[in-house]
């Protein structure tokens, strides 16, 4: 399929595609950029989540022909398919398509955080990204699988509805599943059991997903949902107030450099050091202000706190809230311009994702491969944030009573600001707008096709759940 530069950003902003694995910016800026070298990322680093083994599985053709449509509509010279070398499936599935469109495979190492794009173009290029800056820096695009995917739908006119998770942790029935778009976690969280009553839910991963509400809706860049105990220590970092974060740094840091020693951005050769960081801001008067403004390069990947220190502090949750100073000020990083090499122990010190599962007290659910669904039941009404993406929410172009269709325009990106158009998932009627619009399914389950019982088999648990298995509706 032949698009020129301009019909595929157009089509993939009609869409709505952002970024899947998280980060949310518009694929649609992404790339009307200049690049030669475009990277699909597979790396899927986050212990316990599994949606983009199932999707790569599932979908190795799409992912190869979306990378192949994207470099015969812009610059792009070269093409790497990157994902872990563990994953023999995905490899079985893919190589025959990677073969066919000239696409370069990379085997990664099963390390944390091997899916952030720096370390990703660290493998596929050889270089590092200089500090505050992106991809392009290095004439390279990366997006995550899923992102391809939706780009290659996006070109056969379908928007982004669904997305791709994974529910694990203290559940009795832990799955991966391909779900409405502002389907509210307890939903979800319901259909896999969970196995204790005071729980907290983190949306996305271990190491650098965020406490919700059960009220939490997905959006498009929900990775997974887990269920921890309230008393977990992941919960507890996360919950602790940041006076008492800053109270523990000036009273228990003892300066032993863990922080800074298996930092990945500072193993890339970036001039960051958590330790400095954190004795600053205990005793601020002690080092220059400029070692402040080196939080701004922290990834926030959690490895400091989750990992490396030992007192159990967290030099993440400092830099995040001097990244938040800063950005109220106006104040950003400025790369003086030299080469940035990685520093020699690099290989040395990256973590093995199981040796991170056991540190962070995950372990015993790490070996349970979810089960796939691929489609569930969705609830009688779902709520769609109108911020699911980087930039400026999203402008809603329906009213309270109004009917809608599934795939129509429910929310637009203003005109010259960065954003994503927002689509209905189902046939419903919306009956709230706010920071969210909510939208009331006319009738449950209108939207699926019937299906026969050769083309599709039930999974049971409850006369008020179905969860259907169908490979060709995902």
């Amino acid at each position: 399929m032949n698009l020129d530069s301009q019909k595929l950003v157009s089509l993939i902003s009609d869409a709505g595609v952002v970024g899947a694995g998280g980060g949310g910016f518009p694929a649609s800026i992404k790339l009307a950029g200049n690049f030669s070298h475009y990277i699909a990322n597979g790396a899927e680093c986050e212990p316990l989540l599994h949606k983009d083994i199932e999707l790569m599985e599932r979908h190795s053709c799409e992912i190869a022909e979306a990378l192949a449509i994207v470099k015969n509509a812009t610059d792009s010279q070269k093409l790497y398919f990157a994902a872990k070398k563990k994953y023999e499936k995905v490899w079985q599935n893919i190589k025959p398509h990677l073969e066919k469109y000239g696409i370069i495979p990379v085997y990664l190492d099963d390390i944390f955080p091997a899916g952030d794009e720096f370390e990703i173009v660290k493998e596929v290029l050889g270089k590092t990204i200089p500090p505050a800056n992106i991809p392009l820096s290095l004439d390279a695009a990366v997006n995550n699988v899923e992102t391809l995917l939706n780009i290659r739908r996006a070109i056969d006119g379908k928007p982004v509805v669904k997305k791709w998770l994974t529910v694990a942790g203290e559940v009795e029935n832990p799955f991966t599943a391909v779900v409405p778009v502002g389907t509210p976690a307890s939903h979800l969280i319901k259909l896999a059991k969970p196995m204790i009553e005071n729980y907290a839910i983190i949306e996305g991963g271990p190491m650098m997903g965020n406490i919700v509400n059960d009220d939490e809706p997905v959006k498009k860049t929900t990775a997974g949902f887990l269920v921890l105990p309230q008393e977990h220590k992941i919960v507890k970092s996360r919950t602790m107030p940041i006076k008492y974060v800053l109270r523990l740094a000036a009273s228990a840091c003892m300066q032993c450099r863990s922080c800074t020693d298996i930092c990945p951005r500072y193993l890339l050769g970036h001039p960051i050091e958590p330790h400095k960081i954190m004795r600053a801001a205990a005793m601020p008067i002690s080092l220059p202000a400029e070692i402040f403004k080196n939080a701004l390069l922290c990834s926030e990947c959690g490895i400091c706190e989750q990992f490396a220190c030992p007192m159990g502090l967290s030099p993440r949750r400092i830099n995040r809230e001097l990244k938040m100073q800063f950005a109220g000020e106006n104040i950003r990083y400025q790369w003086n311009g030299e080469e940035v090499l990685s520093r020699e122990v690099r290989d040395f010190r990256r973590i093995p994702s199981r040796r991170l599962a056991e540190r962070l007290g995950i372990i015993k659910y790490i070996d349970i491969h979810p089960e796939f669904f691929a489609k569930i039941e969705p609830p009688e009404t779902l709520i769609i944030s109108l911020k699911q993406h980087a930039g400026a929410p999203a402008e809603p172009v329906v009213k309270v009573g109004q009917k809608v269709s599934t795939d129509e325009m429910i929310a637009k990106v203003s005109e010259g600001k960065i954003g994503a158009n927002i689509h209905s998932p189902v046939d419903g009627k919306v009956i709230e707008i706010n920071d969210r619009i909510s939208i009331s399914l006319l009738k449950m389950l209108l939207h699926f096709k019937m299906l026969s019982t050769s083309e599709m088999k039930f999974y049971e648990t409850d006369s008020k759940k179905r969860i259907a298995h169908r490979q060709d509706e995902v």
